[in-house]
């Protein structure tokens, strides 16, 4: 592990999910909560909520959003944090690295490394084959590190933005036909999603078809007790070449649209899968839209048509032990 040139008070050391929760929402606020998207906002609420009922519990029951990683303290404050957890699914023994955040007053200083070599070092010790992470490609400090440590780029993934209030786009067709997926069409989804991202790029994203079984009673039920709404879409009998879910979050008001477009499809593929999910969401007010796709030129630009913007370039990582 990486020697720090820091006072003698400081030093790496597993999450204590019971003290250190509020301090980590607090550095991850820090650290991220001017570039999240409503649903980072949402996710970045629900830490915060968890760790105040943590703290109150004198029974220190646990969460699904508890911590668990490491921490740098310096003098008895934590200034640097990264979780750790297994990635999913469990039988591909991979865990993932996220939330790396190093207070700016202590950055420059081998802290970041510090955590990331002890996360590895955990991982091999309990087993895993692998283990993934996801940094901005315009940070190059962050891309820089990792890959000195050993990890290697597998794929990129782009997510764009359309702000709140930005009127929807009239007299767009999808010219395609579509059908409602069910949950047996699960497979069709995943057979796409092997045509446009690579096995381990695959692995950091965690796609696996249980993510893509849509529509049920079941589903639909938990979805209106979380206040969200689900409609999902191929394009395809026996072998999808377009498939699209669009999720609404009617509590905390907006929307995310994921996209599989075969690159065969091309421009037309994109602007009738990019119609097809403006026809889907115009029934409600233009909330905020994210949307999560492939480095995908074509798609890229027919989001952008309708006032998408980047927000940010995400590169998926690994680094196989």
């Amino acid at each position: 592990m990486t020697v720090v040139n820091v006072r003698a008070h400081s030093g790496v050391r597993p999450v204590d999910p019971q003290r250190d929760a509020l301090a980590i929402v607090d550095l991850i606020a820090l650290g991220f909560e001017n570039e999240l998207d409503p649903q980072g906002l949402k996710m970045l609420t629900q830490m915060r909520q968890a760790a105040q009922r943590r703290a109150l519990s004198s029974m220190g029951l646990s969460t699904d959003l508890e911590p668990t990683g490491f921490v740098w303290v310096e003098e008895g404050r934590i200034v640097g944090n990264l979780s750790l957890r297994y990635a999913l699914p469990s039988r591909s023994r991979g865990q993932m690295i996220g939330n790396v955040v190093v207070h700016p007053e202590y950055r420059g200083m081998g802290i970041g490394r510090a955590m990331v070599e002890a996360a590895v070092t955990a991982a091999q010790q309990q087993g895993a084959r692998w283990i993934g992470l996801e940094v901005r490609g315009d940070n190059p400090v962050a891309c820089g590190l990792y890959a000195r440590i050993g990890f290697e780029a597998v794929g990129r993934q782009l997510h764009l933005l359309r702000p709140a209030n930005v009127t929807w786009p009239n007299g767009m067709d999808t010219a395609l036909v579509w059908r409602a997926s069910k949950p047996k069409d699960r497979l069709l989804w995943m057979r796409l999603a092997d045509e446009i991202y690579s096995r381990r790029q695959k692995w950091v994203l965690e796609i696996r078809p249980n993510e893509y079984t849509y529509g049920g009673f079941e589903r639909k039920l938990d979805l209106w007790f979380s206040g969200e709404r689900e409609e999902a879409w191929l394009h395809g009998e026996t072998e999808a070449r377009l498939a699209l879910r669009v999720k609404t979050d009617r509590r905390s008001r907006f929307h995310v649209w994921d996209m599989l477009v075969h690159s065969q499809m091309g421009e037309t593929g994109a602007r009738a899968i990019v119609a097809q999910a403006l026809h889907t969401t115009r029934q409600f007010a233009p909330w905020p839209v994210i949307a999560l796709i492939a480095d995908q030129e074509v798609l890229a630009q027919a989001l952008y048509d309708v006032g998408f913007k980047l927000h940010r370039s995400l590169v998926q990582m690994v680094l196989e032990l």
